[in-house]
């Protein structure tokens, strides 16, 4: 339940946020491709395992789901990276 509160949360502070202050919001930009990339797992691991866990799965299979998440999402992450914005 904490972690969809803090999904939730998370969510909602970067949604109503000063749009002017995006960066410090934006892992990529503060961290770099290695921050949007711990996101991703994290939020992927939560997922994931928050869904087999409330569908009533074993603790092993949950564990499962989880690591599958997270390693989805962080495929996704890479491979959906939008291109780097290019100043003139």
């Amino acid at each position: 339940m904490l972690g969809l509160a803090g999904i939730v949360g998370w969510a909602l502070l970067r949604g109503l946020g000063d749009p002017g202050a995006a960066g410090r919001w934006d892992p990529e930009a503060r961290l770099g491709r290695s921050g949007r990339l711990a996101v991703a797992v994290l939020t992927g691991f939560g997922l994931g395992g928050m869904s087999a866990t409330f569908a009533g799965w074993a603790t092993g299979l949950a564990l499962v789901a989880a690591l599958a998440g997270a390693a989805a999402v962080a495929f996704s992450a890479i491979a959906l990276r939008p291109e780097p914005e290019r100043g003139e």
